[in-house]
């Protein structure tokens, strides 16, 4: 179904919907053989994302979150309709470093190196304006602490033991680069921003990983139900694009930042487009960086 939402699209169809495109069913998109970590991989957007790579033919998955109830529930799920698939369920908190690097050597143990990576984990808080009273500053800063803090922990806890050509997907947001909408979400909005940027460079610096910044769209979850939302879009959308996201159609994604209710046929035909420009890339609208080289950008600052 095509989305006939506010929000703006790269893309003349935008989807509401998984699609043939997209399908697990599809040979092409096919991750038999692969090991896939999802964090806050118990519920939500997360758990979608778990039986969308296990309906593609998964039978490594790692979910990771800090409530094992909501974990080993998923696990369950996943495992009764795809036999032969098992789910590793990790309790873990992203943002204790300690823990993090535990539970990637308790996966790496049990399946070998990883090939998948999807940050999913995030927190935000009640939605409340920054200058309103009864203002919490310290449930304000947790958001940075989980998005930014916990993901970076994820990501080298994950480094060790990445598979070559691994792929890392951010589940972000597109209130991070949008302009306020509405009052009362900036600690989600400038956390997941910062964290967009923070990927943006483990891209840079690390070629061989192949990272994609993605909004997972608008599902109804308990955040966004916390957040005074409900859902315009169907959860099986954020699994089956990710699904794709990590198959060689997508390649010329990497480093860049998209949204899964974009068509990704009308994606690919702009191929070209998007290797060869600043298109999808994280930066000031309207200004030109294409050709900057880096030691002459650095030197400018």
């Amino acid at each position: 179904m095509a989305s006939s939402s506010f929000f703006p699209s790269l893309t003349k169809l935008s989807h509401t919907e998984s699609y043939p495109a997209i399908s697990p069913s599809r040979p092409e998109l096919s991750v038999k053989g692969k090991v896939v970590v999802i964090t806050g991989g118990g519920s939500g957007i997360g758990a979608s994302i778990a039986k969308a790579f296990a309906a593609g033919g998964s039978t490594k998955i790692a979910i990771i979150s800090r409530t094992e109830r909501n974990l080993l529930a998923t696990k369950h799920a996943i495992e009764e309709v795809f036999l032969g698939t098992e789910v590793l369920a990790v309790p873990s908190d992203i943002t204790n470093a300690r823990q993090v690097d535990d539970a990637f050597l308790n996966i790496s143990q049990t399946f070998g190196k990883i090939d998948v990576l999807v940050c999913n984990s995030a927190f935000m808080p009640v939605p409340r304006p920054v200058l309103s009273p009864g203002f919490d500053v310290e449930d304000w800063w947790t958001a940075f602490n989980t998005n930014i803090l916990g993901a970076l922990y994820t990501v080298k806890g994950f480094v060790r033991y990445a598979a070559e050509g691994a792929h890392i997907l951010h589940i972000s947001t597109c209130v991070g680069h949008m302009p306020p909408l509405e009052a009362g979400v900036s600690a989600y909005a400038a956390s997941k921003a910062a964290a967009a940027k923070l990927f943006d460079y483990i891209a840079f610096e690390n070629p061989e990983l192949h990272v994609v910044n993605v909004h997972p769209g608008l599902v109804d979850t308990d955040m966004s139900r916390k957040s005074g939302h409900g859902g315009l879009d169907h959860i099986d959308l954020s699994g089956h694009f990710c699904l794709w996201l990590v198959s060689s159609e997508a390649d010329f994604l990497r480093g860049k930042f998209v949204w899964v209710n974009w068509d990704v046929d009308e994606l690919k035909v702009r191929k070209e487009e998007i290797l060869s420009t600043d298109l999808l890339d994280t930066k000031l609208g309207g200004v030109t960086f294409t050709g900057w080289e880096g030691s002459q950008m650095l030197e400018g600052l």
